[in-house]
C-alpha cells in the first residue's frame, strides 16, 4: 500500500512524518535519535562507582568541576581525587548559578592548561551546561569569546553564524564529559547548554550532537548535602518537562509513557524525602522520575512554563527550579482548554481526580508544589509587576513561548499568564 507525505514537523531529534494512506487514514512515522549516553549509574556511592569507570574508560587526565559551596562541603572532593590517583588532574569550583559566559571560558582555560581528556561535572544543570560548552568549545578549537559566540543561540532568534555548523556534526569528540548531578533538574540527558550573558542579562544556547554527558552517577547520599530547596525545586523543573513533553504536540507513545510514569514517582516520592530526608530509597526515586522525565529531552518542544522560566532565570535572577514552580501551573491554566484530555491524564498520573471537578491539573500540580513548601507566585520568588512587561517583551520573541500549545502571539496574552501566575 502506497503511502504519500502530506506534513512533515521535525524537532531537534524525534523527526515525524505523517503519511496518508489510499484509504485517507493519517499514519504518523516517527524517527528517534538517542544521544551519546552510554550509561546511568543507580545504587552505589559516587566513591565505589566513578573511579572504577574511569580505569575501564582509558582516560588518563580527568578534571573535576563542580561550584564553591559543593567542593568546600567536600573539601574539594579529596576522597575522589584520592580514589582517582594520578588520573586527577586537579579541581575547577568556580561555576557560578546559571552559567556565566566569564566562568566557561576560565574552564576553558583549566582544560587547556592541564590536557583534561575527561570533565566529570558534579554539581546541577549549571555545571553540567559549563562542561557540555567547554566539549563544544575544545572539539571546534574555540578559543576566545569571540569564537564562541559563532555558534550561539539566543532566546530573542539571533543565532551566531555558524550555529549548528555541520563541522560539528562530523567532527570527533577529543574530551568527553561525564554527570554527578546533585540536583533533579535533567540538565544531565541533553545536548542543549545554556550561558549567561551577563551584560545583557539573557540568556544564549549551544546545541551539538554528543554534548549529553557519556556516563551520569546518581547517588543519593550525596544528594543529602543538596539544600532542601534546591533538591525539591529541582525536582519540580524535571516535573515541568515531563509535562510539557506530554502536552507537547511532538510527543508520541514511547516518551508518554516515560513522561506519565515519571510524574507518578515524582508525586509519590516527593513528599517523602520532604518528611525524610534521610530516606535514600526515595532520594533514588526522585532521581530515576528525572531520568524517566527526561528521557529524549530535547526532543520536543515544550511550551511556555520553560519559555518564561528561562527570561526569569536570566532577566530576574530566578532560581530555574523556582522558575517551574511558578509558571507551571499558571500555564496549565492557560492551556486548560486546549488540552482537556492530556490534562486530565496529567491530573490522575499525580494523584488528582479531575473527572469530579474538584481538581485540576493546574490545581494538582499547585498543591504538590506548595505541600512541599515551595513557592508558588512571582512575588514569592521576586519579580516584581514592574518587571512584567520586559517579561513579556521577552517571551513573545522567544522560540520555546512560541512552542506554547495555546498560540501566544501577544504582549498581552504573556501579561495575563504573569497574572496567574502572582496569584498564591
Amino acid at each position: 500500500m502506497a503511502h504519500w507525505p502530506v506534513l512533515c514537523e521535525n524537532s531537534d531529534s524525534t523527526k515525524q512524518q505523517d503519511w496518508q494512506d489510499q484509504t485517507g487514514v493519517m499514519m504518523k512515522s516517527i524517527e528517534f535519535a538517542y544521544t551519546a549516553l552510554e550509561a546511568v549509574h543507580v545504587g552505589q556511592t559516587v566513591l565505589e562507582a566513578l573511579p572504577a569507570k574511569v580505569a575501564q574508560s582509558g582516560h588518563q587526565r580527568v578534571l573535576l568541576v563542580s561550584n564553591r559551596s559543593l567542593s568546600s562541603a567536600n573539601n574539594d572532593f579529596a576522597e575522589l581525587q584520592q580514589a582517582l590517583a594520578e588520573r586527577c588532574v586537579g579541581v575547577f569550583t568556580q561555576v557560578r548559578a546559571h552559567t556565566p559566559r566569564e566562568d566557561v571560558l576560565a574552564l576553558l582555560v583549566k582544560v587547556t592548561t592541564t590536557g583534561a581528556d575527561l570533565l566529570i561535572a558534579i554539581g546541577g544543570g549549571s555545571v553540567i551546561d559549563a562542561c557540555k560548552t567547554v566539549q563544544l568549545a575544545v572539539d571546534l578549537g574555540l578559543q576566545d569569546e569571540e569564537d564562541l559566540l559563532e555558534y550561539a543561540q539566543r532566546g530573542d532568534g539571533q543565532r551566531g553564524r555558524r550555529a549548528g555548523n555541520a563541522e560539528y556534526y562530523a567532527a570527533s569528540s577529543t574530551i568527553r564529559q561525564w554527570a554527578v548531578p546533585t540536583t533533579l533538574s535533567g540538565a544531565e540527558y541533553s545536548n542543549n547548554a545554556g550561558v549567561l550573558d551577563t551584560q545583557r542579562s539573557a540568556k544564549e544556547g549551544y546545541r551539538a550532537p554528543r554534548l549529553c554527558p557519556q556516563h551520569i552517577f546518581y547517588d543519593p547520599q550525596l544528594g543529602q548535602q543538596t539544600p532542601e530547596w534546591l533538591w525539591l525545586s529541582t525536582a519540580i523543573r524535571s516535573l515541568d518537562h515531563a509535562i510539557e513533553g506530554y502536552c507537547s504536540a511532538g510527543s508520541h507513545a514511547f516518551l508518554n509513557g516515560h513522561f506519565l510514569h515519571a510524574m507518578r514517582l515524582f508525586a509519590a516520592s516527593l513528599p517523602v524525602v520532604k518528611q525524610n530526608p534521610d530516606d535514600l530509597d526515595a532520594r533514588s526515586l526522585n532521581q530515576q522520575a528525572v531520568w524517566l522525565a527526561c528521557c529524549g529531552l530535547g526532543t520536543v518542544p515544550h511550551g511556555a512554563s520553560h519559555g518564561i522560566g528561562y527570561i526569569l532565570g536570566s532577566l530576574c535572577g530566578v532560581p530555574h527550579g523556582y522558575t517551574s514552580c511558578v509558571m507551571l501551573p499558571a500555564v496549565l491554566q492557560w492551556n486548560a482548554d486546549a488540552l482537556a484530555g492530556k490534562q486530565d491524564d496529567i491530573c490522575a498520573a499525580l494523584g488528582g481526580n479531575s473527572g469530579s471537578g474538584k481538581n485540576t491539573a493546574a490545581d494538582t500540580v499547585r498543591e504538590l508544589i506548595a505541600g512541599l513548601g515551595l513557592p508558588t507566585s512571582l512575588e514569592s520568588v521576586g519579580v516584581e509587576q514592574s518587571q512584567w512587561p520586559e517579561i513579556a517583551r521577552r517571551a513573545i520573541q522567544h522560540p520555546v513561548v512560541r512552542n506554547n500549545p495555546k498560540p501566544l502571539t501577544e504582549e498581552a496574552q504573556v501579561m495575563e499568564l504573569l497574572r496567574l501566575a502572582s496569584q498564591p
